[in-house]
């Protein structure tokens, strides 16, 4: 597949970041809109091009988009249930990307997937902006932070969002009581937070689909992962 890099500035979020857009086999026709969040790490850590490199024959063509953290510093701050980054990513993003490729409008499906703490973006996305994602992966998605507040905001809605979710942890991912940064402690393991995230999605009668593996909190863990995931997201065409 072809890659454009380019760069968004966003006026939500003050800041400007590189963006990864890999192509389609067929950019005219091409049914899905797959946004990587936390784009270097699944690009140089996880190693999602050479993935989708070698996946291409089992999936459904997409569109690929990386999308750039902009700094450490902006991660901690925009990825936790930050509402500018919602704004950001439907408001500016999605219009950005089409504007430049006009195909885009017409993609029917999009699938937004991140990664411990973008993997808790991903979902807080999906509930600020229902329905602009059909499908969250979220792989060891932080449910745990802010005492699990997103899980309650999920468990006070009225009906299921328009989202299926594919969610994902390690069975080795049971640290608890973490203190990552003087403001930021982690006292449920990611491991039980998503198992409670997935248990408050299923008593609404949202589609899940739940992966526990032999695994930690880890760049590896989540390459091996990540071809469930697409598998999931982006199932080909009945021949």
């Amino acid at each position: 597949m072809s890659e454009i890099a380019a760069s968004i500035r966003s006026t939500h979020l003050g800041n400007e970041r590189p963006i990864w857009i890999r192509r389609p086999r067929d950019p005219t026709r091409a049914p899905h809109l797959t946004l990587f969040l936390d784009g270097e790490w699944y690009r140089e850590r996880v190693g999602a091009s050479a993935l989708l490199d070698t996946l291409a024959p089992e999936l459904a063509d997409s569109w690929f988009v990386f999308v750039s953290s902009h700094s450490e510093a902006a991660r901690w701050r925009e990825c936790p249930c930050h509402p500018p980054f919602a704004a950001f990513i439907a408001d500016e993003l999605l219009p950005w990307l089409e504007h430049r490729h006009p195909s885009l409008r017409d993609v029917a499906t999009r699938t937004l997937i991140g990664l411990s703490y973008t993997g808790l973006a991903a979902a807080f996305i999906a509930r600020e902006r229902p329905g602009v994602f059909p499908n969250v992966i979220s792989q060891s998605g932080s449910f745990w932070w802010h005492e699990g507040s997103l899980i309650e905001a999920f468990s006070g809605l009225a009906a299921p969002l328009p989202t299926a979710f594919y969610l994902s942890v390690g069975n080795r991912e049971t640290q608890e009581n973490l203190h990552h940064r003087p403001d930021v402690v982690q006292t449920l393991s990611q491991l039980e937070s998503v198992r409670r995230f997935r248990d408050t999605l299923l008593s609404l009668h949202h589609s899940v689909h739940y992966r526990e593996s032999d695994g930690a909190h880890s760049f590896d863990a989540w390459r091996a992962d990540l071809p469930h995931a697409l598998r999931w997201a982006l199932p080909p065409a009945p021949a």
